[in-house]
Protein backbone atom coordinates (compact mmCIF):
# COMPACT_ATOMS: atom_id res chain seq x y z
CA UNK A 1 0.00 0.00 0.00
CA UNK A 2 1.41 3.35 -1.01
CA UNK A 3 -1.42 5.64 0.08
CA UNK A 4 -0.25 8.71 1.97
CA UNK A 5 -2.32 9.36 5.06
CA UNK A 6 -3.08 12.80 6.44
CA UNK A 7 -1.68 13.71 9.87
CA UNK A 8 -4.14 12.59 12.52
CA UNK A 9 -6.38 15.24 14.09
CA UNK A 10 -7.91 14.77 17.52
CA UNK A 11 -11.34 16.33 18.10
CA UNK A 12 -11.89 18.75 20.99
CA UNK A 13 -12.79 17.25 24.37
CA UNK A 14 -16.43 17.35 25.40
CA UNK A 15 -17.03 19.75 28.25
CA UNK A 16 -19.95 19.71 30.70
CA UNK A 17 -23.19 20.19 28.79
CA UNK A 18 -21.67 19.48 25.37
CA UNK A 19 -24.13 18.18 22.78
CA UNK A 20 -23.87 14.65 21.40
CA UNK A 21 -25.74 14.04 18.16
CA UNK A 22 -27.26 10.60 17.65
CA UNK A 23 -27.97 9.07 14.25
CA UNK A 24 -28.57 5.61 12.78
CA UNK A 25 -26.24 5.14 9.78
CA UNK A 26 -26.81 1.39 9.70
CA UNK A 27 -29.66 -0.73 11.10
CA UNK A 28 -32.89 0.34 12.80
CA UNK A 29 -32.78 0.90 16.55
CA UNK A 30 -35.29 -0.23 19.16
CA UNK A 31 -37.16 2.84 20.44
CA UNK A 32 -37.06 1.84 24.12
CA UNK A 33 -33.34 1.14 24.06
CA UNK A 34 -32.70 4.41 22.26
CA UNK A 35 -34.65 6.29 24.92
CA UNK A 36 -32.71 4.49 27.65
CA UNK A 37 -29.40 5.40 26.01
CA UNK A 38 -30.36 9.04 25.55
CA UNK A 39 -31.36 9.26 29.21
CA UNK A 40 -28.02 7.77 30.24
CA UNK A 41 -26.07 10.35 28.22
CA UNK A 42 -28.12 13.12 29.78
CA UNK A 43 -27.45 11.82 33.28
CA UNK A 44 -23.74 11.82 32.40
CA UNK A 45 -23.96 15.57 31.84
CA UNK A 46 -24.39 15.83 28.07
CA UNK A 47 -27.11 17.31 25.93
CA UNK A 48 -28.45 14.98 23.24
CA UNK A 49 -29.80 15.78 19.79
CA UNK A 50 -31.36 12.94 17.83
CA UNK A 51 -31.27 13.34 14.07
CA UNK A 52 -34.55 13.59 12.18
CA UNK A 53 -34.58 9.99 10.92
CA UNK A 54 -32.87 8.28 13.86
CA UNK A 55 -35.84 5.93 14.38
CA UNK A 56 -36.63 5.31 10.70
CA UNK A 57 -36.98 1.78 9.35
CA UNK A 58 -36.63 0.32 5.88
CA UNK A 59 -36.12 -3.43 6.07
CA UNK A 60 -32.70 -4.07 7.61
CA UNK A 61 -31.77 -0.39 7.30
CA UNK A 62 -32.64 2.64 9.43
CA UNK A 63 -34.33 4.37 6.53
CA UNK A 64 -33.11 5.00 3.00
CA UNK A 65 -29.51 5.76 2.15
CA UNK A 66 -30.55 9.37 1.57
CA UNK A 67 -32.16 9.63 5.02
CA UNK A 68 -29.25 8.08 6.83
CA UNK A 69 -26.70 10.19 4.97
CA UNK A 70 -28.70 13.36 5.58
CA UNK A 71 -28.85 12.63 9.31
CA UNK A 72 -25.12 12.04 9.54
CA UNK A 73 -24.29 15.21 7.62
CA UNK A 74 -26.84 17.23 9.59
CA UNK A 75 -24.96 16.43 12.80
CA UNK A 76 -21.55 16.93 11.21
CA UNK A 77 -22.58 20.40 10.04
CA UNK A 78 -24.43 21.50 13.19
CA UNK A 79 -22.21 24.07 15.00
CA UNK A 80 -23.49 23.10 18.44
CA UNK A 81 -22.93 19.32 18.06
CA UNK A 82 -19.60 18.25 19.55
CA UNK A 83 -19.71 14.51 18.83
CA UNK A 84 -21.69 12.04 16.73
CA UNK A 85 -22.77 8.70 18.21
CA UNK A 86 -24.32 5.76 16.39
CA UNK A 87 -27.54 4.47 17.88
CA UNK A 88 -26.58 0.90 16.89
CA UNK A 89 -24.70 -1.16 14.33
CA UNK A 90 -26.24 -3.83 12.13
CA UNK A 91 -25.60 -3.13 8.46
CA UNK A 92 -25.57 -0.13 6.14
CA UNK A 93 -22.75 2.27 7.01
CA UNK A 94 -20.59 1.09 4.11
CA UNK A 95 -23.30 2.20 1.68
CA UNK A 96 -22.62 5.82 2.73
CA UNK A 97 -18.82 5.99 2.71
CA UNK A 98 -18.34 6.73 -0.99
CA UNK A 99 -20.70 9.72 -0.63
CA UNK A 100 -18.81 11.39 2.23
CA UNK A 101 -16.35 14.24 1.67
CA UNK A 102 -13.10 13.66 3.60
CA UNK A 103 -12.30 17.37 3.58
CA UNK A 104 -15.63 18.23 5.16
CA UNK A 105 -15.23 15.64 7.91
CA UNK A 106 -11.69 16.82 8.58
CA UNK A 107 -12.79 20.45 8.84
CA UNK A 108 -15.62 19.48 11.18
CA UNK A 109 -13.21 17.52 13.43
CA UNK A 110 -15.97 15.97 15.47
CA UNK A 111 -15.61 12.90 17.62
CA UNK A 112 -17.38 9.88 16.15
CA UNK A 113 -18.44 7.01 18.45
CA UNK A 114 -19.55 3.52 17.48
CA UNK A 115 -18.55 -0.08 16.92
CA UNK A 116 -19.75 -3.17 15.03
CA UNK A 117 -20.86 -1.90 11.58
CA UNK A 118 -19.50 1.52 12.58
CA UNK A 119 -16.03 -0.02 12.29
CA UNK A 120 -16.27 1.07 8.65
CA UNK A 121 -16.88 4.71 9.59
CA UNK A 122 -14.08 4.73 12.16
CA UNK A 123 -11.70 3.23 9.62
CA UNK A 124 -12.81 5.67 6.93
CA UNK A 125 -12.19 8.61 9.27
CA UNK A 126 -8.63 7.47 9.90
CA UNK A 127 -7.71 6.46 6.37
CA UNK A 128 -9.52 9.15 4.37
CA UNK A 129 -10.09 12.14 6.66
CA UNK A 130 -7.27 11.71 9.17
CA UNK A 131 -9.50 12.15 12.23
CA UNK A 132 -9.38 10.07 15.42
CA UNK A 133 -12.56 8.33 16.59
CA UNK A 134 -13.86 6.05 19.32
CA UNK A 135 -14.67 2.36 18.95
CA UNK A 136 -17.08 2.24 21.83
CA UNK A 137 -20.57 1.69 23.22
CA UNK A 138 -23.64 2.80 21.32
CA UNK A 139 -27.23 3.26 22.51
CA UNK A 140 -28.76 -0.10 21.63
CA UNK A 141 -27.81 -1.79 24.93
CA UNK A 142 -29.51 -1.23 28.26
CA UNK A 143 -26.99 -3.33 30.19
CA UNK A 144 -23.73 -1.39 29.73
CA UNK A 145 -21.55 -1.95 32.78
CA UNK A 146 -20.70 0.95 35.07
CA UNK A 147 -16.99 0.51 34.33
CA UNK A 148 -17.49 0.68 30.56
CA UNK A 149 -19.77 3.72 30.91
CA UNK A 150 -17.26 5.55 33.12
CA UNK A 151 -14.43 4.85 30.68
CA UNK A 152 -16.45 6.18 27.75
CA UNK A 153 -17.27 9.42 29.57
CA UNK A 154 -13.63 9.83 30.63
CA UNK A 155 -12.45 9.41 27.03
CA UNK A 156 -15.02 11.91 25.78
CA UNK A 157 -13.77 14.44 28.31
CA UNK A 158 -10.06 13.65 28.06
CA UNK A 159 -9.80 12.50 31.66
CA UNK A 160 -7.10 10.14 33.06
CA UNK A 161 -9.49 7.25 33.71
CA UNK A 162 -9.77 6.75 29.96
CA UNK A 163 -6.08 5.78 29.78
CA UNK A 164 -6.27 3.01 32.38
CA UNK A 165 -5.04 -0.35 30.98
CA UNK A 166 -7.41 -3.11 29.94
CA UNK A 167 -6.54 -6.61 31.14
CA UNK A 168 -6.71 -9.75 29.01
CA UNK A 169 -4.87 -13.06 28.60
CA UNK A 170 -1.32 -13.12 27.17
CA UNK A 171 -0.74 -15.27 24.08
CA UNK A 172 2.49 -13.98 22.54
CA UNK A 173 4.98 -12.05 24.65
CA UNK A 174 6.81 -8.82 24.07
CA UNK A 175 5.74 -5.21 24.10
CA UNK A 176 4.84 -2.95 21.20
CA UNK A 177 3.36 0.47 20.65
CA UNK A 178 1.79 2.18 17.68
CA UNK A 179 -1.47 3.65 16.41
CA UNK A 180 -4.48 1.58 17.37
CA UNK A 181 -6.60 0.40 14.43
CA UNK A 182 -9.30 -2.20 13.98
CA UNK A 183 -12.75 -3.18 15.13
CA UNK A 184 -15.20 -5.81 13.94
CA UNK A 185 -13.37 -8.55 12.04
CA UNK A 186 -15.84 -8.99 9.18
CA UNK A 187 -15.86 -5.22 8.59
CA UNK A 188 -12.06 -5.09 8.52
CA UNK A 189 -11.92 -7.85 5.92
CA UNK A 190 -14.59 -6.01 3.96
CA UNK A 191 -12.41 -2.90 3.77
CA UNK A 192 -9.76 -4.68 1.69
CA UNK A 193 -9.53 -3.29 -1.82
CA UNK A 194 -11.40 -0.08 -0.98
CA UNK A 195 -9.96 3.46 -0.77
CA UNK A 196 -10.36 3.18 3.01
CA UNK A 197 -8.65 -0.21 3.35
CA UNK A 198 -7.24 -0.73 6.83
CA UNK A 199 -3.53 0.03 7.10
CA UNK A 200 -1.83 -2.01 9.83
CA UNK A 201 1.78 -1.08 9.09
CA UNK A 202 3.44 -0.52 12.45
CA UNK A 203 0.01 -0.41 14.11
CA UNK A 204 -1.65 -2.34 16.90
CA UNK A 205 -4.58 -4.21 15.38
CA UNK A 206 -7.61 -4.91 17.56
CA UNK A 207 -10.38 -7.31 16.54
CA UNK A 208 -13.69 -8.62 17.88
CA UNK A 209 -16.60 -10.55 16.39
CA UNK A 210 -20.18 -11.67 16.95
CA UNK A 211 -22.24 -14.50 15.45
CA UNK A 212 -19.54 -15.80 13.09
CA UNK A 213 -18.70 -19.50 13.34
CA UNK A 214 -15.08 -20.70 13.67
CA UNK A 215 -14.72 -21.55 9.98
CA UNK A 216 -15.88 -18.05 9.07
CA UNK A 217 -13.43 -16.47 11.50
CA UNK A 218 -10.67 -18.60 9.95
CA UNK A 219 -11.63 -17.31 6.50
CA UNK A 220 -11.72 -13.67 7.65
CA UNK A 221 -8.35 -13.92 9.36
CA UNK A 222 -7.05 -15.65 6.25
CA UNK A 223 -8.09 -12.62 4.18
CA UNK A 224 -6.17 -10.31 6.49
CA UNK A 225 -3.19 -12.67 6.47
CA UNK A 226 -3.08 -12.98 2.69
CA UNK A 227 -3.39 -9.20 2.34
CA UNK A 228 -0.32 -8.82 4.58
CA UNK A 229 -2.26 -7.13 7.38
CA UNK A 230 -1.26 -9.53 10.16
CA UNK A 231 2.45 -9.61 9.34
CA UNK A 232 2.55 -5.81 9.10
CA UNK A 233 0.96 -5.25 12.51
CA UNK A 234 3.14 -4.50 15.52
CA UNK A 235 0.80 -6.58 17.67
CA UNK A 236 -2.77 -7.82 17.90
CA UNK A 237 -5.35 -7.28 20.65
CA UNK A 238 -8.35 -9.63 20.61
CA UNK A 239 -11.60 -8.68 22.28
CA UNK A 240 -14.71 -10.78 22.78
CA UNK A 241 -15.90 -13.45 20.36
CA UNK A 242 -19.62 -13.55 21.10
CA UNK A 243 -21.83 -16.44 19.95
CA UNK A 244 -19.05 -17.63 17.67
CA UNK A 245 -19.23 -21.35 18.38
CA UNK A 246 -20.61 -24.11 16.17
CA UNK A 247 -22.90 -26.90 17.34
CA UNK A 248 -22.19 -28.89 14.20
CA UNK A 249 -18.40 -28.56 14.49
CA UNK A 250 -17.64 -27.83 18.17
CA UNK A 251 -13.90 -28.11 17.57
CA UNK A 252 -11.89 -26.10 16.98
CA UNK A 253 -13.45 -23.28 18.97
CA UNK A 254 -13.41 -19.69 17.76
CA UNK A 255 -10.65 -18.92 20.25
CA UNK A 256 -8.66 -21.93 19.03
CA UNK A 257 -8.89 -20.64 15.46
CA UNK A 258 -7.78 -17.14 16.43
CA UNK A 259 -4.93 -18.48 18.54
CA UNK A 260 -3.66 -20.74 15.76
CA UNK A 261 -3.66 -18.07 13.05
CA UNK A 262 -2.13 -15.33 15.19
CA UNK A 263 0.59 -17.57 16.64
CA UNK A 264 1.67 -18.43 13.09
CA UNK A 265 1.44 -14.95 11.57
CA UNK A 266 2.06 -12.20 14.14
CA UNK A 267 5.61 -11.27 15.06
CA UNK A 268 4.72 -8.99 17.98
CA UNK A 269 2.67 -9.39 21.16
CA UNK A 270 -0.82 -10.86 21.13
CA UNK A 271 -3.34 -10.53 23.97
CA UNK A 272 -6.69 -12.35 24.03
CA UNK A 273 -9.98 -11.89 25.88
CA UNK A 274 -9.84 -8.13 26.31
CA UNK A 275 -13.04 -6.37 27.46
CA UNK A 276 -14.37 -4.86 24.25
CA UNK A 277 -16.80 -5.91 21.56
CA UNK A 278 -20.44 -7.01 21.51
CA UNK A 279 -20.73 -7.34 25.28
CA UNK A 280 -22.11 -5.28 28.16
CA UNK A 281 -18.56 -4.63 29.39
CA UNK A 282 -17.55 -2.92 26.15
CA UNK A 283 -14.64 -0.63 26.99
CA UNK A 284 -14.03 2.10 24.44
CA UNK A 285 -10.82 2.25 22.40
CA UNK A 286 -9.38 5.15 20.43
CA UNK A 287 -8.93 4.57 16.69
CA UNK A 288 -5.81 6.19 15.26
CA UNK A 289 -4.09 7.38 18.43
CA UNK A 290 -1.13 5.61 20.01
CA UNK A 291 -1.43 2.67 22.36
CA UNK A 292 0.81 0.03 23.94
CA UNK A 293 0.23 -3.72 24.00
CA UNK A 294 2.06 -5.72 26.68
CA UNK A 295 2.16 -9.41 25.83
CA UNK A 296 3.79 -10.31 29.13
CA UNK A 297 1.23 -8.68 31.42
CA UNK A 298 -1.67 -9.14 29.05
CA UNK A 299 -2.55 -5.45 28.95
CA UNK A 300 -3.65 -2.90 26.38
CA UNK A 301 -3.16 0.75 27.30
CA UNK A 302 -3.95 3.94 25.43
CA UNK A 303 -0.92 6.25 25.45
CA UNK A 304 -2.80 9.39 24.47
CA UNK A 305 -6.32 10.73 24.53
CA UNK A 306 -8.58 10.49 21.50
CA UNK A 307 -9.55 14.12 22.16
CA UNK A 308 -7.51 17.26 22.62
CA UNK A 309 -7.96 17.78 26.34
CA UNK A 310 -6.72 21.38 26.09
CA UNK A 311 -9.56 22.30 23.74
CA UNK A 312 -13.17 21.92 24.80
CA UNK A 313 -16.25 21.76 22.60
Amino acid sequence: MTRKRRPLLRPPALGEGATIGVCSPAGPVDAERLAHGVAWLERAGFRVRCAANVAARSGFLAGSDEQRLADLLELVRAPDVAAVMCSRGGYGATRLLGRLDPDELRRARKLFIGHSDATALCGWLRERAGVASLHGPMLNRDDLTAAAAERLVALLRGEPLGLEPLAGKPLLGGRASGPLVGGNLIMLAGSLGTPWEIDTRGALLFIEEVSEQPYSIDRLLGQLRDAGKLAAAAGVAVGQLVQCESQRYPEPSAVDVVRGVLEAEVRGPVVLDLPFGHVADNHALAVGTRAELDGERGELRLLEHVVDAEESA
